[in-house]
């Protein structure tokens, strides 16, 4: 039973919204992740941007979706989830518009920025309403399967999206034209929201309490082992595939053309998809923390292959996809881990909370990566990615030590007491 604070789900419509419904509304709410990850920063670099700074405006783009935390209270107790969803859609779609119609040049970054950030905080506010029509208004028969068509909404879209614009970009003769076809397919997946139940909003004196029993059921939860370790899993780099982050500032090391970097969004999505079955796959058979596992590391040792690989657009494509399709999976299986972890009561603000971290993870190391990849080139960002994927193994091994040896020390002083 949800705390009586925390608004409750709607009887009214309840569970009406068909489950791929969210297939598109997370694929409207991931769309500025492809364009920005791979349109704009791949336009940027052949402009004559700095990498260092083209990876500084996807650093910010992960910061945005950081931040949902603070948006999954807000959305959780006031105005309704259909009014936040259309509130950040239309934020996202104006500054995608923006970001594609301002000067690309060195002098501009500061606004690309800010606009790649306001774009990422508007998909992250309309995400987090998603995520709470999903939790609390779709039966648990059918939460599986709504589940699952978002977790493909997402990777599909961000792969068709970073493919698509990049394609409008180099074929159309005005840029403000594929602006407008970008974002406006972005609002038409949004459209979807029409499907979902109409929900209420807690009455406004409501609402300062719900806030309440929503943050303090999130202290709770990170207070607990369960609930510090799995917070540590998101927040480290391991598994994170954060090398796909700069594959728009890297592909023209291995001479691969504007056109055959939108063919690569397209194969993407096919890949990803595959990915996400995998890492469904893997879990069933090994268990999630085994399929996190044996992933992370293969990530590791392919991402150290492919720094001393052939420099040409086929092998690019190849290590590329198939490295596309282990961060899926390894996203799919920690999704899995985070959501048995968080239980019930205030969930959408649990869950947004844990993946803001997972979104910093994301973040931090195209920060250090880019700078290393300006100052010592492509092989060394590659080696330094690996490395802090073992390094975040280490503190996890580490977290996981001090826990079990704080928990004994607990069982101790209880049975001598």
């Amino acid at each position: 039973m949800p705390t009586p604070s925390i608004r409750a789900p709607n009887p009214v419509g309840s569970g009406s919204s068909p489950p791929f419904t969210f297939f598109f509304l997370h694929a409207c709410t991931a769309w500025p992740v492809g364009v920005i990850g791979l349109a704009l920063s791949s336009s940027l670099v052949n402009a004559g941007v700095p990498v260092q700074r083209v990876g500084a405006i996807l650093a910010v783009t992960s910061l945005a979706f950081t931040f949902e935390f603070v948006w999954a209270p807000m959305v959780d107790s006031s105005l309704t989830r259909r009014r936040w969803f259309v509130v950040g859609t239309a934020v996202m779609c104006a500054c995608i518009v923006a970001l594609l119609v301002a000067p690309w040049h060195a002098a501009t970054v500061p606004l690309l920025t800010l606009l790649a950030f306001s774009a990422s905080s508007g998909a992250a506010a309309a995400a987090v309403s998603v995520k709470g029509i999903m939790a609390y208004e779709t039966p648990a028969g059918r939460l599986s399967s709504a589940s699952g068509y978002y977790t493909a909404g997402g990777t599909v879209a961000k792969a068709v999206a970073g493919a698509g614009t990049l394609w409008l970009l180099t074929h159309l003769s005005s840029r403000p034209l594929a602006a407008a076809v970008s974002a406006g397919t972005a609002a038409l997946l949004g459209s979807a929201i029409v499907l979902t139940s109409a929900d209420r909003s807690l009455r406004w004196a409501a609402v300062p309490a719900a806030l309440v029993a929503t943050l303090g059921d999130l202290w709770r939860f990170v207070r607990t082992p369960n609930g510090v370790l799995t917070a540590v899993m998101c927040v480290i780099p391991f598994g994170a595939g954060t090398e796909a982050g700069l594959i728009g500032a890297i592909a023209r090391e291995w001479a691969v053309t504007p056109d055959q970097l939108a063919t690569f969004g397209a194969l993407a999505a096919v890949s990803t998809t595959a990915g996400a079955a995998l890492g469904g796959w893997l879990s069933m058979r090994l268990g999630s923390w085994n399929a996190y596992l044996a992933l992370g590391w293969s990530m590791i040792v392919l991402v150290l292959g492919f720094a001393w690989s052939p420099r040409t657009a086929v092998w690019f494509m190849t290590v590329e996809l198939v490295y596309r399709a282990m961060a899926t999976a390894s996203y799919a299986t920690l999704l899995g881990i985070v959501m048995k972890a968080i239980g019930q009561g205030a969930a959408s603000t649990k869950a947004a909370a844990l993946w803001s971290l997972a979104n910093l993870a994301f973040a931090y190391p195209l920060l250090i990566e880019g700078r290393v990849h300006d100052r010592a080139g492509t092989v060394a960002m590659l080696v330094s990615d690996a490395g802090l994927g073992i390094a975040g193994f280490g503190v996890l091994l580490a977290t996981a030590w001090l826990l079990k040896l704080g928990s004994g020390a607990q069982r101790l002083a209880v049975e001598t007491s």
